[in-house]
């Protein structure tokens, strides 16, 4: 067998010095890998030690974060409405934000609500698909609508809305004429009770308002608090006359009673307040007596 000293070319006589030297080398790595090691999980501590800091902070003081979705339909002034800068905003947005820190007080959960921007015929398929938990729209009750309802916030009815200077006078004037609504509305079939009118479904009441004062139309059906709020601030004159007497629900997905429930505890509280008759007042809506 060969030497292997021979073999890696070192003399018998530098046995000791090569052997101090690879010790030497093999601590300096050794100190390496260790401090690289140790350094690198200092990082991983770090980072773990901030997200338990977050999730400890959460769990010491007894919350869970849950998001709740709102369907709403922002054309629908003075319920709900766009600004320029795109926020939604109306009477349906101040409850929602009053609901937000009724529902925030002494409770387990922390209670996010948020909007989710649709067309207000599309928001029934939306909570029934499950994409969102409620519906929040100005919506008045239709037994057709599968879905759970919560108490009435609001009190409405649907009535009839002109262009300025037409010559209906009353109800019965509309046999013949043609009528505007928005699709899927109580609105809808109110018009539909009108005899002789020929009733056309539009998207979004500013389509309606759009197109009634263009006189594409002869008149329009839309929700009390609506109508007053285009009088109000456009060219346009109403039948004060209601067609029918409504009032304004939050609606869930049927079966879902859990979140009827916590809104039926909001809406009690907020009728009850100040700030409910404030913001009657604030937007020209008939309020509801609390029961």
């Amino acid at each position: 067998m060969k030497d292997r000293r021979r073999a890696t070319g070192i003399q018998p006589e530098e046995t000791t010095v090569y052997t101090e030297k690879k010790k030497e080398i093999n601590s300096m790595k050794n100190t390496f890998v260790k401090t690289t090691a140790a350094a690198m999980m200092a990082l991983s501590l770090g980072a773990c030690s901030s997200s338990t800091a977050s999730s400890t902070s959460a769990s010491s003081a007894g919350k869970e974060t849950k998001t709740v979705t709102i369907g709403i339909s922002p054309d629908y002034a003075p319920y709900e409405s766009l600004t320029k800068d795109g926020e939604i905003v109306g009477f349906d947005p101040d409850m929602v934000e009053i609901f937000e820190g009724y529902l925030n007080e002494n409770s387990d959960v922390t209670y996010h609500l948020e909007f989710k921007q649709m067309d207000f015929d599309n928001i029934i398929v939306q909570i029934q698909g499950d994409q969102v938990d409620l519906g929040i729209s100005g919506f008045s009750y239709d037994p057709e609508r599968l879905v759970e309802w919560s108490e009435p916030y609001l009190g409405s009815s649907q009535v009839v809305v002109l262009p300025a200077g037409s010559d209906i006078t009353s109800v019965d004037d509309l046999n013949g004429k043609t009528i505007a609504v928005q699709t899927g509305s109580t609105g809808e079939a109110a018009a539909e009770e009108i005899e002789g009118a020929t009733v056309t479904g539009l998207k979004s009441v500013q389509d309606i308002m759009n197109a009634l004062s263009a006189n594409q139309f002869d008149a329009a059906v839309v929700d009390s608090g609506v109508a007053k709020n285009y009088v109000e601030n456009a060219d346009f004159t109403m039948i004060e006359e209601p067609l029918v007497d409504e009032k304004n629900y939050i609606i869930a997905k049927q079966g879902n009673t859990e979140i009827i429930d916590l809104m039926n505890t909001c809406i009690e509280k907020f009728i009850a307040s100040d700030e409910y008759t404030a913001l009657c007042e604030e937007y020209g809506l008939t309020p509801v007596t609390a029961e």
